[in-house]
């Protein structure tokens, strides 16, 4: 089994094993003031591994403690693997724990960052740690705009994570520029939110649609609708100046 929290050492599962019977926040507290240094252990990744080493508090008689299931059990939801790495009922995707035990290198950036576990070969239950990767949230809408997951093609999904970060890099810079604005679905780039506008405006359906409604308007409320031709008239001039 391999180790789910490099940090912790046979000296630090000592000292929680020591800490058996003190309630939880007193033995954070004295976890802290004897091992100042180490800083990024939050009380629920410390409950965690006392629990796991099997120092936690358990309350007597408790039914749920009765029918917990043991340590590194699976379970399916939602047609994903769970697995369970602490008591007394601690569980997260099996995709994410193999990821977080074969990268502990990356631990910090785990913790603090929300991201999909994600199967490169499309294959759920595939979970050879070279079939898995990690992509934050925040590229997912992009990801999965690429294509997603290929089935049967790893190849082709590390490529289209590459591509998508390289996308968002693209649109960071772009953003500093001031040449990308909200598209509705997320940020994208002026010219091609403009491009996409002019090509779904000249769709002979589309024309009819605005123009039905601009008679429409012309029709029935006169006032208004010269509003809205001097209102146009405005962007358009705005627009020509900033070019």
């Amino acid at each position: 089994m391999l180790t789910f929290r490099k940090i912790w050492t046979k000296e630090l599962n000592d000292f929680l094993l020591s800490t058996k019977g003190m309630k939880r926040q007193d033995a954070y507290k004295l976890f802290n003031e004897k091992y100042p240094a180490i800083t990024d252990v939050t009380e629920t990744a410390f409950y965690n591994q006392r629990s796991r080493v099997g120092a936690a508090d358990k309350s007597k008689g408790s039914s749920h403690n009765r029918t917990s299931r043991p340590l590194y059990s699976e379970q399916i939801k939602k047609g994903y693997v769970r697995i369970k790495i602490a008591q007394p009922n601690v569980w997260v995707s099996k995709a994410k724990w193999v990821y977080m035990e074969t990268h502990p290198d990356e631990y910090e950036i785990i913790q603090k960052e929300r991201a999909n576990y994600i199967f490169l070969d499309g294959n759920s239950r595939n979970f050879n740690p070279d079939n898995i990767a990690r992509v934050p949230l925040y590229l997912m809408t992009i990801f999965n705009n690429l294509g997603g997951c290929e089935k049967e093609q790893p190849d082709i999904t590390r490529l289209r994570v590459t591509m998508a970060r390289l996308k968002w890099e693209q649109l960071n810079i772009g953003e500093k520029l001031g040449l990308v604005a909200d598209g509705g679905g997320g940020r994208v780039f002026i010219d091609y939110r403009n491009a996409r506008a002019r090509e779904y405006h000249r769709r002979p359906e589309v024309r009819e649609r605005i123009n039905a409604r601009a008679r429409a308007a012309r029709t029935e409320n006169p006032e208004k609708y010269k509003k809205i031709l001097e209102r146009n008239k405005l962007r358009r001039r705005k627009a020509r100046c900033s070019t």
